[in-house]
């Protein structure tokens, strides 16, 4: 076992060695990042709640942050294809930690409508920018293994922030408010030390600055030279949209089901989100492989009836262990829309991905902003349970019908 995994390692090593400077960076980044995220990130809905909100308003502050991230998706892309990445990348990395310091010192609930607010924007700047840097430092064949490498790297941080925070919440007071609390301050200054890492190490790609001034064709422009000839990237915008669909619906609502519904502990949920990023560090670089070989979309179809296996498992849990394994499917999730994302970068030209990430952020927000607050009416409605099914229907039987009419793109 310890030599697989040593080989394993040696190949991903070798792997990001033959890569652009700025991808180890990104790499790098995500790590890091992964790991100040997961010390929260199974306790954010709960500590929402302890500060006083229902399950609609919990809904409601996830909508807000999505219809937010929508409305700057769109020009922070063209902004970046025209002016370069590195400074709104920045940007992404200070409100990010903007947002966790507002987190920790959220007196109610709404508070954390503006730290929601500061999340979907910094994420809406960080993702296109890696989405720019993926695009001009890695080759074409490496693309999904590269994308799902990234991820696999930041699940070695991730798996172990849980494990920290479990215990650390119960020193400061258990699942409560101020038990929570103090994990976000550590957050914010994990952010600060990652903003100065990639304030000097990241370097402007060559291929940000397109056009010289008074030759451009202007913004609409732009977006218009997008949909010339005859790649099917309407379709593909519905098909991104509703990739994101059921975690936009559920994942506000799956650690509170989990807690309120089965009753998982502060350990049961990190053994939860552990087990997500384990099965993703396991999984991740043999299946971003295996979809570089034989086609984006066989794997996808491949891995869709797992994670449609997590949500029903979760739902049928009556014990910690089959919490957790629906903790480890939730990970074949992550990795199909990392391959699809694969496929979004392949249908543009490089020069173009700026605008094109931007112009799906913004339409997969039209689908995702209401999302949320219809999981929370559901949830009062129709009963918690049904949070978790309803996504997987419109997935099987809408978007996996209009995927086969896409060609494959390796």
């Amino acid at each position: 076992m310890a030599h697989a995994v040593g080989k394993t390692l040696g190949k991903a090593t070798a792997f990001i060695g033959r890569q652009k400077h700025n991808y180890r960076v990104a790499i790098t980044r995500s790590a890091a990042n992964g790991f100040l995220a997961n010390l929260t990130a199974q306790y954010d809905s709960i500590y929402t709640v302890a500060l006083g909100a229902g399950s609609v308003e919990l809904g409601t502050v996830n909508s807000i942050g999505n219809g937010i991230g929508a409305l700057i998706s769109t020009p922070v892309g063209w902004l970046m294809d025209r002016y370069g990445i590195k400074r709104f990348y920045l940007l992404g990395m200070g409100l990010l930690a903007g947002a966790a310091l507002v987190y920790a010192l959220a007196p109610n609930w709404q508070a954390i409508i503006a730290a929601t607010i500061l999340l979907s924007m910094s994420m809406r700047l960080t993702g296109t920018g890696c989405s720019v840097i993926c695009a001009d430092s890695v080759h074409n064949a490496d693309r999904a293994t590269a994308q799902n490498l990234c991820v696999s790297f930041a699940a070695i941080l991730s798996m172990i922030a849980p494990l920290i925070a479990a215990p650390l919440v119960t020193i400061f007071g258990g699942m409560t408010a101020e038990g929570i609390r103090p994990l976000y301050y550590i957050r914010f200054v994990g952010y600060g030390f990652i903003l100065l890492f990639v304030a000097v190490q990241l370097h402007e790609p060559r291929r940000a600055t397109r056009t010289e001034a008074g030759t451009a064709p202007g913004f609409v422009g732009d977006f218009r030279q997008l949909f010339e000839g005859d790649r099917p990237l309407r379709r593909w915008i519905v098909i991104s949209s509703l990739t994101w669909l059921p975690m936009a619906m559920t994942s506000p609502f799956l650690q509170l089901f989990a807690h309120q519904t089965k009753g998982a502990d502060e350990y049961v949920l990190g053994g939860m989100a552990t087990a997500t990023v384990l099965a993703r560090l396991l999984f991740g670089i043999p299946l971003g492989r295996l979809a570089d070989k034989i086609g984006r979309k066989k794997v996808i179809y491949l891995l869709t009836p797992l994670w449609y296996a997590s949500n029903l498992l979760l739902i049928a849990s009556f014990n910690s262990v089959t919490l957790i394994l629906a903790g480890a499917l939730q990970t074949f999730y992550f990795i199909s829309s990392g391959i699809t994302g694969a496929m979004t970068l392949e249908l543009v030209p490089v020069k173009q991905i700026g605008r094109w990430s931007g112009l799906l952020g913004l339409l997969q927000g039209l689908v995702t902003i209401p999302a949320p607050i219809l999981g929370g009416l559901i949830w009062n409605e129709l009963g918690p349970a049904y949070v978790f099914i309803i996504p997987l229907a419109i997935d099987l039987l809408l978007k996996i019908p209009l995927l086969t009419t896409i060609p494959e793109t390796l």
